[in-house]
């Protein structure tokens, strides 16, 4: 019989947004025995949500045989929100690890900043994005 330790075949973006909105980070990871996700914030070895109900995580086998996606929802992001946001994939042989960053922005500096100054979306960001809409 097989086995695979984590690979994490899609990362989860980068993200900026503005005080107020709701943001999603995905992660789908390829394994068996399947693994199991984890997110994690910063340095920190603090299992998301924790007790903070503004988070939440969701999880499903798929899109593809052996793999496992999850998602960690901020709604109404804040200020103490930024940082880097880490998918933590392990099964019986290993585990690996993607971060992703969220920049948050008050509309104040939205306004002064202006669009062109913030770092550019990754090509394909928008359709990860909508395709995200069904798992709520």
């Amino acid at each position: 019989s097989w086995t695979l330790e984590p690979q994490i075949v899609l990362h989860p973006y980068d993200v900026w947004n503005v005080t107020g909105q709701d943001v999603i980070f995905g992660c789908e990871v390829f394994a068996y025995p399947m693994a199991s996700i984890e997110w994690r914030k910063d340095g920190l070895d603090v299992q998301l949500p924790g007790d903070d109900p503004h988070i939440s995580v969701q999880f499903r086998g798929g899109p593809q045989r052996f793999e496992v996606t999850g998602w960690l929802q901020i709604q109404a992001v804040r200020p103490s929100d930024e940082g880097i946001y880490r998918c933590l994939a392990r099964n019986a042989l290993g585990q690996v690890e993607a971060p992703a960053s969220l920049t948050v922005l008050t509309p104040d500096q939205l306004n002064s900043t202006g669009i062109p100054h913030l770092p550019s979306l990754h090509p394909g960001e928008e359709a990860e994005s909508e395709e995200g809409e069904d798992y709520y």
